[in-house]
Order: C-alpha cells, then sequence, then structure tokens
C-alpha cells in the first residue's frame, strides 16, 4: 500500500483529530512554559500559561464552533501535556540556551497543526469555507494571544517582526480549498502543516516585514537602546571584576560582591547621564537600565541576547532578540554562552 493512501485512510480513524489536538497542545504547552521560565514565573505560573497556551486555543475553536463542551474539558487526557511539560521546564530537563528561538519553533509548530485541524473539524460539520478559515485562524492563534496577554507581552500577532499571522491564514485558506476538493487527510494535513512551520520560520529568521512595519517599530531606538544597555553591562562587569580583586586579598571576601555599599555595579560617569542601573547580576551578566529620556526600562539577558523593554508609563514589556544571534551554533568559547 502506496504512502499517501496508508495516511488517507488513517485519515477517517476517529483518534486522528484527537492526535493532532493533543500534538498541538503539546508544543503550544511548551512555549508557555518556557516563557513562563523566561519570565522567571514559579510552577504554578508555568502550568498556568502552558494550560492557556496549550488548550486556549482548542476551546475558543470549540465554542465559536458550537460544539457544546470543548473536547480540552471533556477528556482529562488534555491536561496531561501542559502538566507535564511545566514539570520538564521547572525542573530543567528541558533547558534550551536558545530561549526565545525554542519558543519560536514549539509555537511556530503549535500553530501549524491546530490550523489544520481547526480546518478539518469546521469543514467536517458543514461550516462555510470563508467561516473555515476564520475559524481555524482564530483557533490557531487564540492561544498564544492568551498567553502574551497574562505574561504582559505585547501578543506575537500585532508584531511586525516575523510576519506572524499570514502563515496561519494563507495555510488555512490552502486546507479548505484540498478539504472542499476532498483530498485533506492525515498526509495533505501534514504537507500543509509543515509549510505553515517553514514560512513562519524562516519569516522569523529573516525577520519580514509588511510594508508600512517600519512605522511602529523605530528601529533607531532599539538599536540605541540594546547599545546602551550593552556599554551599561560592560561597565558593570569590569567594576565587579576591580571590585573582587580588591576583596580576594582581604580574608573572608565574599565569592560575589552582593553586599556593594554603593548599591550598584553599573556605570559611574560614562552613562550615568543617559541611563541608570536598576540591577545587575554578576553571576549571569545580567543587568537592567532605566532610560529617563524615552521612559523605558531595559533589562538585557547577556547569555541570549534579549533584550525585554517595559514602557514604565503604560506598564507592556516588549521582548526584543538577535535572529542571527539565536541561529549561531553554540561556541564553547564563546564567552556570551
Amino acid at each position: 500500500m502506496a504512502l499517501p493512501q496508508l495516511f488517507a485512510e488513517l485519515a477517517d480513524v476517529p483518534w486522528l483529530l484527537t492526535a493532532l489536538d493533543l500534538v498541538g497542545v503539546f508544543f503550544f504547552a511548551v512555549s508557555g512554559a518556557l516563557l513562563a521560565a523566561r519570565k522567571d514565573f514559579d510552577l504554578v505560573g508555568s502550568v498556568a500559561l502552558a494550560l492557556l497556551a496549550g488548550l486556549g486555543g482548542g476551546i475558543t475553536r470549540d465554542i465559536v464552533l458550537d460544539r457544546g463542551l470543548p473536547a480540552s474539558l471533556q477528556d482529562p487526557i488534555y491536561l496531561a501535556p501542559p502538566v507535564l511539560v511545566s514539570l520538564l521546564v521547572y525542573v530543567k530537563a528541558i533547558h534550551p540556551n536558545r530561549l526565545n528561538l525554542t519558543i519560536t519553533l514549539f509555537d511556530a509548530a503549535g500553530l501549524a497543526l491546530f490550523t489544520v485541524s481547526g480546518v478539518m473539524i469546521a469543514h467536517a460539520m458543514g461550516v462555510h469555507p470563508v467561516s473555515v478559515v476564520v475559524v481555524a485562524t482564530v483557533g490557531a492563534l487564540g492561544g498564544g494571544v492568551l498567553r502574551d496577554i497574562v505574561a504582559n507581552e505585547v501578543p506575537s500577532i500585532f508584531d511586525p517582526r516575523g510576519v506572524y499571522v499570514l502563515p496561519t491564514f494563507l495555510g488555512a485558506v490552502l486546507a479548505t480549498v484540498v478539504a472542499m476538493n476532498g483530498a485533506l487527510n492525515a498526509f495533505t494535513g501534514f504537507l500543509i502543516a509543515f509549510l505553515i512551520f517553514a514560512v513562519r520560520m524562516i519569516a522569523y529568521r529573516y525577520q519580514w516585514r509588511f510594508f508600512g512595519a517600519e512605522i511602529s517599530q523605530d528601529k533607531e531606538s532599539l538599536e540605541r537602546l540594546r547599545r546602551l544597555a550593552t556599554q551599561a553591562q560592560e561597565a558593570a562587569a569590569r567594576r565587579v571584576e576591580r571590585t573582587l580583586e580588591r576583596r580576594l586579598r582581604s580574608p573572608g571576601a565574599p565569592a560575589f560582591p552582593d553586599d556593594d555599599a554603593d548599591g550598584s555595579y553599573g556605570p559611574r560617569q560614562e552613562y550615568e547621564d543617559q541611563v541608570r542601573v536598576d540591577d545587575y547580576d554578576p553571576q549571569t551578566q545580567t543587568i537592567t537600565v532605566v532610560d529617563p529620556a524615552s521612559h523605558q526600562q531595559v533589562r538585557l539577558d547577556r547569555g541570549t541576547g534579549v533584550m525585554d523593554v517595559t514602557d514604565l508609563r503604560t506598564g507592556r514589556t516588549r521582548s526584543f532578540d538577535d535572529p542571527e544571534h539565536d541561529w549561531i551554533a553554540d561556541d564553547p568559547e564563546d564567552p556570551r554562552d
């Protein structure tokens, strides 16, 4: 039996949609748990974000389709992936070096699977093709939106970098057209899901943008914040090194200068007129600075290159990474790792 024929027959098996849903829940749950880790949430917060990311989209889809009690609430097995993933992240069994890249990978995989399963479910219920596309897109995006809102992140669908919604929408359109011709099965569904995943990751890698995206994204301002935070981090690291050298000459000196009388290991004269250092971790070399000119707080992680920018007037936080840096293989001699 040919492989496409085998997949076509499997499409009629009742557990196929459940399997697609569960795999999608797993991938989205991983993205939620990893975001919780990046935000330094505890285990409860990690489970909450994993549940929202993993189950939110499916619940939204089932409510819109009026399927009665959502599938994830009918069968307790849907709760297993988010809880399991949260525990694995909590005990550091899942501990990626490139956190933002890993979150994006799992998020893209969940996006692709939920898009295809949404089309399959809506089409099987006899929904109008246009509505099938809408339902599949909303169901695929719902979990990620809930995850980002609860984590105080600007939802990815509003981020001009990386083209987030377009792969989902086009994938839903393609899957609907295939379904209308009676050819949507496990084989073609997998191919469409892979296409959605590939387009999303390529868009992330090369930072594709829609026309006009630069208007809402002040690139020069972000580069200035990253440059100032990097300069402040380097100055703080030099001060810590000098402090350690002085203290190591004295008996009983602590391993790290956590009790600096000045209260900060940030820059003194070089940059104090531009940014103020709020916090610096000598072990991870993660620094938090405030830029009074733009009313923004910047947290720069040296190891991952992720820069969290918080608007002090609204409290909203956005994360900016360097995709070029994310995709570079780990170098044991690289001091950033």
